[in-house]
């Protein structure tokens, strides 16, 4: 063998040690946190009965080559399939878990039914939930009724059943006009809700009053309406409200937002806020936001002066 082979050899060989080193000791860099996995069932009635087939897939394909297993929550379990078939045998609310490489998680809960002696419910079924949210906002959305066993929310975002449970909370993390979908056991046909979704300071358009602009003024008219409707002991509902209207459009500083009420009258929010809390009591009358008139941003996009227009009605 040549010197300068031998020298390379002597060169190369140390690396070539540290780099299988580190391949087997540094942890994988793929990012676990969003995989998923679908449920689906077979005879469309949206809901997991006892007996029927349901279709478990796993979402990123790019992960089918590692070690899956499936655990379904009444102790069964299958591995190293992408995408499997299971029956339940008996109604309840299980667990299934997808594990990755034995020790990535992720878990949904679903509740089978026996539907041996139900037929499906001709029933209205609405979804509550807000019309307007903002990034990383914390949104409720409910539905409850009559007969309903299981429920399918997708909200828009990912392409896929997001949650199965009556009550849930989304967070959004795009902006958008989203339609959130739910199917139940008892309706035929989906029902769909709209809400749009902005940036925490997004910049308010002034010559588009009936988008995003009005939009706001509603979102703000109704927070206000909420204090004043409130009862003096409610304390828990006067301060989300505060907190909800300080976080979303003040960026943390109420105290500095000036309130013009009627055109004249010159307040500080939460003196304002107390003021509108306060008024239950005071003889047989009520007070009615009847307009955000005009929101102004200042430095940063944050809300800096409101006005409104109110009204005191006599019961």
């Amino acid at each position: 063998m040549k010197p300068k082979t031998k020298i390379a050899i002597w060169v190369l060989a140390p690396a070539l040690v540290v780099a299988v080193l580190i391949a087997i000791w540094i942890p994988s860099s793929v990012d676990f946190g969003n995989v998923d996995f679908l449920i689906e069932d077979t005879n469309g009635d949206y809901q997991y009965d006892v007996n029927e087939s349901l279709t478990f897939t796993l979402v990123d394909s790019s992960m089918r080559d590692r070690s899956i297993v499936w655990y379904f929550g009444n102790g069964d379990s299958l591995v190293n399939e992408g995408t499997v078939s299971y029956t339940f045998k008996e109604k309840g609310k299980y667990m299934v878990t997808l594990l990755l490489d034995s020790k990535y998680p992720v878990h949904k809960f679903i509740d089978v039914v026996n539907t041996d002696h139900k037929v499906a419910l001709d029933s209205l079924v609405e979804i509550s939930g807000p019309e307007l949210g903002y990034i990383g906002e914390e949104l409720i959305f409910s539905s409850y009724g009559p007969g309903l066993e299981s429920w399918f929310w997708e909200f828009g975002e990912t392409g896929y059943v997001d949650a199965y449970e009556g009550q849930v909370v989304y967070i959004y993390r795009d902006t958008g006009t989203y339609t959130v979908r739910l199917k139940t056991n008892i309706s035929e046909y989906p029902v769909d809700h709209k809400i749009k979704v902005l940036s925490l300071f997004e910049a308010i358009d002034e010559s588009d009053p009936v988008d995003s602009l009005q939009l706001i003024h509603n979102d703000i008219r109704k927070r206000l309406q909420a204090i004043a409707d409130g009862r003096i002991d409610d304390k828990s509902s006067f301060y989300d409200n505060i907190k909800y209207l300080e976080r979303v459009y003040t960026c943390g500083n109420g105290e500095r937002v000036v309130i013009v009420v009627n055109g004249e009258k010159y307040n500080d929010l939460y003196s304002y806020c107390q003021g509108l809390h306060s008024l239950e009591g005071r003889g047989k009358r009520t007070l009615k936001i009847e307009e955000i008139v005009k929101v102004t941003r200042g430095s940063g996009g944050c809300v800096d002066k409101i006005e409104v227009t109110q009204i005191v009605i006599e019961i």
